[in-house]
């Protein structure tokens, strides 16, 4: 009989209509929540020795920064490092972003970006947050989502605002971006 019943249950939940909600409380959902602001600085290199990013799919033709086409479609793998201040050498590394970024304008420069920041510093050494979203490379200030971390960022939610602190506009090659990351976490 409670065979029945529960098989009968499991054919209502798949074949009904309506929204069932369930909710199932957590340790997570008696603590309050916070907005952690963290403040860093992201290193892109695409050339020479100290390269952080490889293009995975470069093409034949040249790269005119002022030419948003000679970029579209170019995918990006990183694994940049994130410092306290804009001097690689003079700043302390406190993580790093792993992850890619593709040109995904044919009339602007605009990459989207999925990434990973790796904290490996500080109070949330260990934790990571994900960061999502449409990047206009020339447009200062920007914003791109945080969906989601790990550690003392599970569960979190926000958004970045980046600014271009420095770029080399003959090559592009080396790029520094300033970060204020706004995250809500438990």
């Amino acid at each position: 009989m409670a065979n029945h019943f529960l098989v009968y249950i499991i054919q209502l939940l798949i074949f009904s209509s309506a929204n069932f909600i369930i909710i199932i409380p957590t340790a997570t959902s008696a603590k309050s929540e916070k907005i952690t602001h963290l403040h860093f600085y992201y290193h892109n290199n695409i050339a020479g020795p100290r390269a952080t990013a490889v293009s995975i799919n470069p093409k034949i033709q040249p790269v005119d920064l002022r030419d948003p086409a000679s970029l579209f479609g170019r995918l990006t793998i990183a694994d940049d490092p994130l410092t306290s201040g804009p001097s690689l050498e003079n700043s302390t590394v406190v993580g790093s972003a792993q992850g890619m970024y593709g040109s995904a304008s044919q009339t602007e420069m605009s990459f989207a970006m999925v990434f990973n920041f790796a904290l490996t510093q500080g109070k949330y050494k260990g934790s990571s947050f994900c960061l999502l979203g449409r990047n206009p490379i020339f447009t200062n200030p920007r914003e791109l989502a945080i969906v989601g971390g790990t550690g003392a960022f599970r569960f979190s939610r926000g958004y970045a605002m980046l600014k271009t602190y420095y770029m080399d506009m003959q090559t592009g090659a080396n790029t520094i971006i300033e970060y204020d990351v706004y995250i809500r976490h438990y």
